[in-house]
């Protein structure tokens, strides 16, 4: 009885050390944010130790896409009327010349009227001077009243070509005021034409519509170079000189990039936002960069040394940055991270890595889901 005794005790003692040592296994098990690697696993990804990345300090300034003004034009009509024709759609590709639309203009016709009038005064006017200059040879009239004549002529010449300005302020072409100086004919239709190359971005007019020269009823635009525009704070313009190297961050589409240069900054700061403007020129023969489009000017600036890592070996969860640190040979813990300066390829931690710590660098995405495997 007494050797059963004692086996009981010792089976007893056995079970309770195993037990122990089961629930130390299933507490390192249970950490949901390790993960133990396979071979295969080891096999797809990249390990390397943590180091210093040099930065440049990067200014990140709020800005938008504008349309180069050179390459603007808002086009109104030449005169008051009506719209009986609209040959172009909004997006629409134009060229210089190109009409955009038809309008009727009795303020055109009254002023070809008034043209023609001056015309025919200035054929009378001469005609009366020719004959004042026979008689004044005849001895018939004074020479007081031939100069009469011949300033009568001059100002029926001069109201002749103050008219004749005005059919080109009102969108005539030379050709067409001569045809009508040769058949006094009155045309009261006249057109809208395009001042530049471009693509119609603003159409504001319908058929039947009563227009006048103040409106801009169409805007043409070439869209191949824009600007990328941003307002700098006045305590941060010291920061900044023509030809800074700029990333420009495009939110709309999402990871696009685009590198550009400061080939602006303005001479005066704004009284009432404290700010200056720089400007940037961007390429955009792909079309992808529209008028008004909000983007994030990067301008860099001194260069930092930190401990520094890829940016694709960052893991967001919940839109917390987290690293795969290696803790043994084939086990790695996710850590959240504090981010800071960044570029197109590095990130520095500012907090939750040590240099000489070895993180994944590449294949974070494949152990994020063999954890988020065995968490399930």
């Amino acid at each position: 009885m007494k050797i059963n005794l004692f086996k009981l005790l010792f089976i007893g003692c056995l079970m309770v050390s195993c037990t122990k040592e089961q629930d130390i296994t299933d507490q390192q098990q249970l950490n949901p944010n390790e993960v133990i690697a396979s071979e295969s696993m080891l096999n797809q990804i990249k390990i390397e130790k943590v180091k210093e990345i040099p930065i440049k300090r990067t200014l990140d300034i709020p800005g938008s896409i504008e349309v180069k003004q050179n390459l603007l034009a808002k086009i109104g009509s030449p005169v008051q009327g009506r719209i009986i024709e609209v040959n172009v759609e909004l997006g629409q590709k134009v060229k210089k010349g190109q009409v955009l639309a038809i309008i009727n203009s009795t303020e055109l016709a009254k002023q070809q009227l008034n043209y023609i009038k001056s015309v025919q005064m200035v054929e009378l006017r001469s005609k009366a001077f020719e004959r004042a200059v026979l008689l004044f040879d005849a001895d018939v009239i004074s020479e007081a009243q031939k100069l009469q004549r011949k300033t009568e002529l001059s100002a029926a010449k001069a109201e002749m070509e103050a008219s004749k300005d005005q059919l080109y302020v009102l969108g005539m072409t030379n050709q067409e005021v001569e045809a009508i100086q040769s058949e006094t004919q009155i045309d009261s239709v006249t057109t809208i034409v395009a001042k530049i190359d471009g693509k119609v971005i603003k159409k504001n007019v319908n058929i039947g519509q009563v227009v006048d020269p103040t409106e801009d009823i169409f805007t043409v635009a070439a869209l191949e170079q824009v600007w990328g525009v941003a307002q700098v704070p006045e305590r941060q313009i010291g920061f900044l000189k023509e030809g800074d190297e700029i990333l420009i961050d495009v939110p709309a589409y999402e990871k696009k990039l685009v590198d550009g240069k400061i080939s602006y900054l303005g001479d005066i700061v704004d009284p009432i936002t404290r700010t200056v403007t720089i400007r940037t020129e961007i390429d955009n023969t792909n079309g992808l960069l529209k008028p008004d489009m909000l983007i994030t000017m990067k301008v860099s600036g001194k260069e930092i040394n930190k401990i520094g890592v890829p940016i694709n070996s960052i893991v967001a969860i919940d839109d917390i940055p987290n690293l795969f640190v290696k803790t043994s040979s084939n086990t790695f813990l996710l850590r959240p991270v504090t981010l800071g300066m960044k570029n197109k390829s590095y990130v520095h931690i500012e907090d939750g890595l040590s240099e000489d710590e070895e993180i994944v660098v590449d294949g974070a995405f494949h152990l994020n889901n063999e954890r988020l495997y065995k968490k399930d």
